[in-house]
């Protein structure tokens, strides 16, 4: 391959790489200001007749897998003089790689800065408003590298950026790199001996009375130091009041002493940026902005004249914004003259949060005014009746005594029980699978990945299936309005396989259909393929060697319908109801069907819809028929006809789980199914130890769904972590005929406490779909509850959160007995656990919710009425007595 010095480029290109070479700055400086215009025009059309690509490639190193690595910086920078060389300004600000540019330690960013100040302002001009309206929305390091190059510009020219709306943006995320020092030294051998220590900060460099750019020494510690190098600086900073999270940036970096100094110089006006503080407070900006304004509001430090301003502001600070704004705001309320009115609207919104400090603040600024002040007795009385609202019990306690009103009077108002006893919403109990008619216009639609693993995609094969016995010639022609059937996609020679069969999905059944090339043939290939690679040894870009047996049967019968696609126009194994089901009756229909049509069954296929007829009455095997219904590619044994094989299957009770650990028992030899995998039946389904397997049990749980636990016991023995259970495109993955087990139920417990708040939430949407399908058992959530407890896991507060929130969308039936058995549990422990006074007082709000008629011996156990009294027994005056106390009291129980 020629190297880009033995090329042949054109004489500008090899002039800057030679001058580039030898280090020349100040003469490549001049030659590219006075580039002589033949040269230039030949390299301009080079560059757009190919050179591009080839300086592209030059300093690509999947490209140079044999060159010298150092020299790929060096032809980077003679890529980035080049473009901005001989380009117009739009296309130059386009080309350059800005994300790589912020990595650069060399000379190269004074370069490219040098060539941009030859080239005169109004070019300047024109390169800085491209590059800002190309990265409005840059990230940080891509930001930094622009504004880097584009600032000594802008300030050498004195250019206008009020009319650039990305550039406040930018700019903040510029200085917050170069205060956090991420923003790599420039220096050269002349710099190195102008200044004993290469610059990190201020500017970094400035354009020099000769054009040229020369570096900063680091000597600003201060942020409003640094803005004193930037012209642009104090219109940036208060534009970016005015921009959502524009200020994000600069948390922590001194903001609020900057404002004040600008104010002090007269920068700007007071008034001002209190208008604008005001303005950004206004907008539900992100956490880190808000700290910016926060800071900003305490260094200016606001007189109760100017905070009496904007109080409805304030008041709905004090509801909304994060805790460290809201307590400001309040102070701010406090110390101004509030209206009755003003005043109650501060005690609902601090009294409905659950932050004690600002609470206690109010308490104490509420017993300053029971004398007077100018506030009647009803309006008083109104702020401490907003206090029986709060999550503190010794305000409530508080509230209730200077109110003179009893625990029971001053009890929020309860839902009634009917609403919450099982009373949420239910949907139809496993509803019968209907199939879509055929629609030669629209045969199917797109495939959602989204449905994976859901009856969806059941559904969609059943309709595939269909509409290609139907209208074949319609299917084809829908799918090549969409796809282009390229059979170079596939490997050669025949017969072929595809790597995606490792993992197949309607799109590749039909994918694979559509090419007119999986044929009986290819499906034996793919069968020997699979088994061969199973075997050994691995090889890590086998994807067909990380198959378990599970998935193996999935692979097979989906390469299966590919093959009968055309030929019959049902899958046996379409579930006949939501929960993947197949109906005995159902599965003889079809078997009748087939024989009188003389079509012949999928090996798989068949097998799959054994393992979802599930545990089956033994003497149903009597009547079914004698079904001749033979497996495709034909077999003359009479021990491979459908009607015996379904008949030996039903008369072995058909399909049960396993214990762990142990050898699955089929009612029948695998020796009628020869594609299946023979460790399906063998301990090497618990124990085998290759962690690389590919073990995704949603996918698994449709194979086997009446093995509720599988994928919990996978997930404790094996290296994978995908959800057992989880809502998709409206369907439910990992619930299916089997139910949830309890190690599920488990799994599912872990998620509702875990740290992130997103699967706390996506835990508690799916126990409440899964309360809709009824399929969360309360015996196996109270099970569950209880083992973790008992085993040291004492997220009491999550737990309480988490079950409460089902709870009140009317499933307090199912989670009633998992609540009353942590009140029992943590009082049996020696030291009682975070939580327990939310604890009681969730029992307390839900107790009123439970029906005269379900307070029973089962439901209201003994050993949960024990532990109540003991909590409410203990003579000190803690949290947790006196909810207990409380508890007790609504119960009807002797204190």
């Amino acid at each position: 391959m020629t190297s880009p010095e033995e090329r042949g480029d054109p004489h500008m290109v090899q002039e800057i790489r030679r001058l580039l070479t030898v280090g020349d700055r100040p003469a490549l400086f001049e030659y590219i200001r006075a580039v002589p215009p033949d040269e230039l025009s030949e390299a301009r059309t080079w560059f757009t007749k190919g050179g591009q690509s080839l300086l592209r490639d030059d300093a690509d190193w999947r490209t140079n897998v044999h060159t010298d690595h150092v020299l790929l910086p060096f032809r980077a920078t003679v890529r980035d003089l080049v473009t901005v060389s001989i380009n117009p300004p739009g296309k130059a600000a386009g080309l350059l790689l800005w994300r790589r540019l912020a990595s650069s330690r060399s000379v190269e960013v004074m370069l490219i800065v040098d060539i941009l100040v030859s080239k005169g302002e109004d070019w300047c001009r024109s390169f800085v408003a491209a590059s800002i309206n190309k990265n409005a929305k840059a990230g940080g390091e891509t930001a930094a590298a622009l504004i880097r190059h584009c600032l000594p510009i802008i300030l050498h020219f004195n250019l206008p950026t009020n009319d650039l709306i990305a550039y406040p943006r930018l700019w903040a995320l510029y200085y917050r790199e170069l205060m956090r020092g991420r923003i790599h030294e420039v220096w050269d051998d002349e710099t190195a001996a102008k200044y004993e220590y290469p610059s990190w900060g201020g500017l970094q460099f400035r354009i020099d009375p000769s054009g040229r750019s020369e570096v900063l020494p680091r000597m600003q510690k201060h942020l409003v130091e640094l803005f004193d190098l930037d012209a642009t600086a104090p219109e940036a900073l208060m534009r970016c009041f005015g921009i959502p999270d524009a200020l994000a940036p600069l948390k922590g970096a001194g903001v609020g002493a900057a404002v004040c100094e600008y104010i002090q110089r007269g920068t700007v006006s007071r008034a001002y940026i209190l208008e604008l503080a005001a303005t950004a407070l206004s907008r539900c900006d992100g956490s880190p902005n808000q700290r910016v304004l926060a800071e900003v509001l305490a260094a200016l430090k606001l007189e109760p004249v100017e905070a009496g301003k904007i109080i409805p502001l304030l008041i709905s600070t004090v509801a909304t914004a994060p805790g460290f704004l809201s307590f400001m705001a309040l102070e701010l309320l406090l110390a101004t003259t509030l209206t009755g009115g003003d005043l109650q609207d501060v005690s609902v919104a601090v009294f409905g949060r659950s932050e004690k400090k600002p609470q206690n603040r109010l308490v104490r600024h509420l017993k300053s005014l029971r004398a007077g002040a100018g506030y009647n007795k009803d309006i008083l009385a109104a702020c401490w009746e907003a206090a029986w609202e709060s999550s503190d019990l010794g305000i409530r306690t508080l509230a209730e005594s200077i109110l003179g009103v009893s625990a029971d009077a001053m009890a929020k108002e309860q839902t009634s029980g009917v609403s919450l006893w099982g009373t949420g919403t239910r949907l139809p109990e496993v509803p019968v699978y209907v199939a879509f008619d055929v629609d030669t216009e629209k045969p199917l639609p797109l495939w959602n990945r989204n449905g994976a693993y859901t009856l969806a995609e059941e559904q969609y094969l059943d309709r595939f299936l269909r509409s290609v016995y139907h209208a074949p010639h319609e299917v084809r022609d829908w799918y090549a309005r969409r796809h282009s059937i390229r059979s170079g996609d596939l490997p050669r020679p025949l017969p072929r396989v595809s790597d995606h069969w490792a993992h197949p999905d309607p799109e590749t059944v039909l994918t694979m259909w559509a090419s007119g090339e999986h044929d009986r043939s290819a499906h034996r290939f793919l069968t020997a393929r699979v088994q061969a690679s199973r075997s050994g040894p691995f090889s890590w870009p086998d994807a067909f060697c990380r198959l378990n047996a599970l998935a193996v049967i999935r692979v097979f019968r989906y390469s299966e319908l590919t093959v009968q696609a055309g030929l019959v126009p049902y899958s046996l194994a379409t579930p006949s109801r939501s929960d993947f089901r197949v109906e005995l009756d159902r599965l003889v229909s079809m078997l009748q069907l087939f024989a009188r049509e003389g079509w012949q069954y999928g090996e798989t296929d068949f097998f799959q819809a054994l393992l979802r007829l599930g545990p089956l009455d033994k003497r149903s095997a009597s009547d079914i028929p004698e079904l001749p219904v033979t497996p495709l590619g034909g077999s003359a044994d009479p021990e491979r006809l459908a009607g015996r094989i379904l008949r030996d299957w039903v008369g072995g009770g058909g399909f049960a789980p396993s214990r762990e650990n142990e050898a699955l028992v089929l009612p029948i030899s695998l020796e009628r199914f020869p594609s299946i995998p023979r460790e399906l039946i063998t301990k090497d389904m618990w124990s085998d130890s290759r962690d690389w397997q590919w073990n995704h049990w949603p996918a698994a749980s449709t194979v086997v769904p009446f093995w509720p636990d599988l994928g919990a016991t996978w997930s404790r023995q094996r290296s994978f972590y995908d959800d057992l259970v989880s809502r998709r495109h409206g369907h439910m993955t990992g619930a299916t005929a089997g139910g949830i087990g309890l190690q599920t139920q488990e799994w599912l417990l872990g998620k509702l406490v875990a740290n992130n708040p997103e699967h706390r939430e996506d835990a508690v949407d799916t126990m409440l779909e899964l309360c809709r399908r009824r399929l969360l058992n309360a015996e196996n959530l109270r099970t569950a509850v209880e083992r973790r407890l008992n085993a040291g896991r004492l997220e009491l507060g999550r737990l309480t959160r988490g079950l409460a929130l089902v709870a009140y969308e009317g499933h307090l039936d199912t989670v009633w007995p998992a609540i009353t058995t942590s009140v029992r549990v943590a009082a049996d422990l020696h030291r009682l656990p975070a939580g327990t006074p939310e604890l009681l007082a969730t029992c307390t709000e839900l107790w009123a919710a439970v029906p005269g008629e379900q307070r029973t011996a089962a439901n209201v156990p003994e050993d949960f009425i024990g532990a109540v009294l003991r909590l409410a027994a203990a003579k000190t005056a803690t949290k947790t007595s006196l909810e207990a106390k409380r508890l007790a009291t609504h119960m009807g129980l002797d204190v």
